[in-house]
């Protein structure tokens, strides 16, 4: 805090010797000692108490008023020349903005205009040299002139940004209008900028000023449109009358009434590269007023955006539509083809059918040439015999065929009996499974409930013997750690053998199953009767349903008649041969 203090008041001490120093000195070098404020503007922040302290002790020590009245010098006498004009228009307004004095009065309704005159008055300086130097003088000399006139309007700008009542002192100043009246290029691409500007900071200026005022800048304005050729400064002129018409509504109107061919005006500057604010500016004198151009924007857009759906939507429908047709023309070809394949098959086919009915008729004229032959070499006592035979012979023909029809048409039926017997034994054996696994769970006690047949009586005998076993061979295990290690492993024991006695259980059903089974077909095979007995029921009986059954007993019946068709020495030591052998005596029996 102490050494913010000392800083502080080191500053002040610069600033009132320098003020001392500018009361004492001539006039010629007041604006190179002021150019020493700089420095102590660049060492504080923009924005900061520190600054703002700074600023209002130049204030104090009226040091911003010589450097006002050090503006009104002759710069071309003084060091530095106009460059130095430029640093002291910097200082002014960078003191200027932000700045708020106790006598603000002073400030803002004297101080203030009088520095936008002064710098106005500083342009018109340093535009009067620049468009009055010779055409032999050296490019730096202008370009070092133009600069300095940039800089002073663009620390002007800075200072009507800061204070934006400025603006209408500026659009006022007849030296504005003065330096507008000129015909050089880059100074009046500038002041076009510079009057942009002052609109965008205080849009209702325009509201304020005299309409001789604004048409007195009108008519600068659309001289610069019609009078210069080059681009950028029909493109200043026409952005300026752009960001007007915006913020100043009557502006279109004024156009029409004042300037009858300024739609030819503008047409002579299609294609110079500022078509956008061109267009705009056109679509506005179409338009009428902001408002309705805006709503025609508006209407173009969405009339855009429109044709742009419409296009994008129209283009998915041709392209799904190509697809459609691809698609159609691609199965119509494929159906086409299938058609024609079709077609041939069917040719062909009609082609072999003809061919098979010729060859077939043949064979039937040679058949019964043959016949015809053969009953002719036949002695005509046995030609009776053998046509007897051979109406026996069709007969049985025409029999069999027609059997075979009635066979065939049965057929279906039987097949779907036999389905539905099929469906039924299944069904059966399917009801009479669960029955079977009821009545078993019927049977089998609950493991909560005691065994069949352990009544107290029996109960105390099992105890009482447990007791004898436990006093005839005492446990080995005296240590409790060892007891309850045998505890344990006899509830393990015992766990393990619930857990597996409905396994051991059921295993004992199916064992006594086969057992009935076995004793059942025993008994069968024991009251079977002769093969010249037997009637259809015992066949039903001795038919197993279970299809390797039956595969295994085809095997042996076809083994069997195998063994049977073989000659006698063929037989002799079969029980000493192995399967290998007997696949070779089978096939040797085939043989033959």
């Amino acid at each position: 805090m102490d050494k913010k203090k000392s800083v502080a008041g080191q500053e002040d001490k610069f600033v009132e010797d320098l003020a001392s120093h500018v009361a004492e000195t001539a006039e010629r070098n007041v604006p190179i000692l002021l150019l020493a404020l700089q420095d102590i503007l660049d060492e504080v922040v923009s924005g900061s108490q520190r600054a703002e302290h700074v600023k209002k002790t130049i204030w104090q020590f009226e040091l911003l008023q010589s450097v006002l009245i050090a503006l009104k010098q002759d710069f071309t006498q003084i060091q530095g020349k106009w460059e130095t004009a430029t640093s002291l228009t910097k200082i002014l307004v960078h003191c200027s903005v932000g700045l708020d004095p106790p006598d603000s009065h002073e400030f803002h309704a004297i101080f203030l205009p009088e520095s936008i005159e002064r710098l106005l008055v500083l342009c018109r300086n340093l535009q009067h040299r620049y468009t009055k130097i010779p055409e032999g003088a050296t490019v730096s000399t202008k370009a070092g002139l133009l600069q300095c006139f940039n800089q002073v309007l663009e620390s002007m700008k800075w200072l009507y940004s800061g204070h934006v009542f400025l603006t209408s002192n500026v659009l006022r100043s007849n030296y504005l209008l003065q330096m507008l009246i000129t015909d050089d290029k880059e100074t009046g691409i500038s002041l076009l900028g510079a009057i942009q500007s002052a609109i965008r900071v205080d849009p209702s200026v325009l509201e304020t000023l005299d309409e001789k005022l604004v048409n007195s800048l009108l008519d600068e304005v659309i001289y610069k449109l019609s009078a210069f050729n080059e681009a950028e400064v029909g493109a200043a002129a026409t952005r300026a009358l752009v960001n007007i018409a915006d913020v100043y509504p009557p502006l279109i109107q004024m156009l029409y009434s004042r300037y009858k061919g300024i739609r030819p005006l503008l047409s002579r500057w299609t294609g110079k590269g500022f078509g956008r604010d061109l267009k705009k500016l056109l679509q506005l004198l179409d338009a009428g007023s902001a408002q309705e151009a805006e709503m025609q924007r508006l209407h173009r857009a969405a009339s855009t955006i429109q044709a742009i759906i419409r296009g994008f939507l129209t283009r998915r429908r041709v392209k799904n539509a190509d697809k459609a047709f691809a698609t159609l023309q691609r199965n119509y070809r494929v159906k086409q083809e299938k058609r024609d394949i079709e077609k041939a098959s069917h040719r062909e086919e009609r082609a072999l059918q003809h061919q098979l009915l010729l060859a077939r008729r043949r064979a039937m004229r040679e058949t019964r040439q043959k016949q015809l032959d053969m009953i002719t070499a036949m002695h005509p006592a046995e030609v009776d015999k053998y046509l007897e035979a051979s109406q026996i012979h069709a007969a049985i023909k025409l029999q069999a065929v027609w059997r075979g029809v009635l066979e065939r048409r049965k057929l279906g039926l039987r097949k779907a009996t036999a389905r539905q017997v099929r469906a039924a034994l299944t069904i059966q054996r399917c009801i009479r499974r669960y029955l079977q696994r009821l009545e078993d769970r019927r049977k089998e006690p609950l493991i909560w409930q005691p065994p069949p047949g352990l009544t107290d009586e029996r109960r105390v005998e099992l105890q009482a013997l447990i007791d004898k076993k436990r006093k005839d061979y005492p446990s080995q295990c005296t240590d409790r750690g060892d007891q309850e290690d045998l505890h344990t492993r006899a509830q393990e024991a015992w766990m393990h053998y619930v857990s597996r006695r409905l396994v051991t259980k059921k295993s004992y059903q199916r064992r006594e199953a086969l057992l009935a089974a076995l004793e059942m077909d025993t008994d069968l095979l024991a009251n079977a009767p002769k093969l010249s007995e037997a009637t259809d029921r015992d066949v039903y009986t001795f038919t197993s349903h279970s299809t390797p059954v039956a595969a295994k007993a085809l095997a042996n019946h076809k083994e069997e008649l195998s063994l049977m068709r073989q000659p006698w020495w063929r037989k002799m030591h079969l029980d000493d041969l192995t399967e290998s052998e007997l696949d070779n005596v089978d096939s040797d029996q085939a043989m033959f």
